[in-house]
């Protein structure tokens, strides 16, 4: 199996996601604070055989690759983040589609529920593979501490 790990890197918090690359599966996705994203991601390379780590390269991009270079992840990629956002938005509408009654309003003007950080993680993962992953029905978006 080859196991990627993808950040939306941010200034107060970072969106993370592990995924499959063979099954085109996503595998654990969350928010972490910038202060202890490399917990989860220390944790997830014990348990996984990380083949990359995918950062976007926008806000505090070089912060979060320091931290992971200073725990010897030197398989770091860095993905353009320009527009994932906005994006994520209506990914977010694809993974879990809205109710009957809103279903009809433009995805423009629906603001989702959660937070897209682990979204957008997901997003700048599919850009640098150019492939789309499954989420699976069961996952929820984590917060870690």
């Amino acid at each position: 199996m080859n196991f990627y790990i993808s950040i939306d890197p941010g200034i107060k918090k970072c969106g993370l996601l592990l995924a499959d690359t063979e099954s085109g599966k996503v595998i654990e996705a969350g928010i972490a604070s910038s202060k202890k994203f490399f917990y989860v991601v220390s944790e997830w390379n014990t348990d996984y055989e990380i083949v990359n780590i995918i950062i976007g390269n926008g806000t505090n991009s070089n912060y979060v690759a320091n931290q992971l270079k200073l725990l010897n992840f030197l398989n770091i990629k860095y993905v353009n983040e320009k527009g994932s956002t906005l994006r994520a938005r209506f990914r977010y509408w694809e993974i879990w589609p809205p109710n009957y009654l809103i279903r009809w309003l433009p995805k423009k003007i629906l603001f989702p529920p959660e937070n897209l950080d682990a979204i957008v993680a997901l997003l700048l993962l599919e850009d640098f593979l150019e492939c789309t992953f499954i989420w699976p029905g069961k996952l929820d978006i984590k917060t870690w501490p």
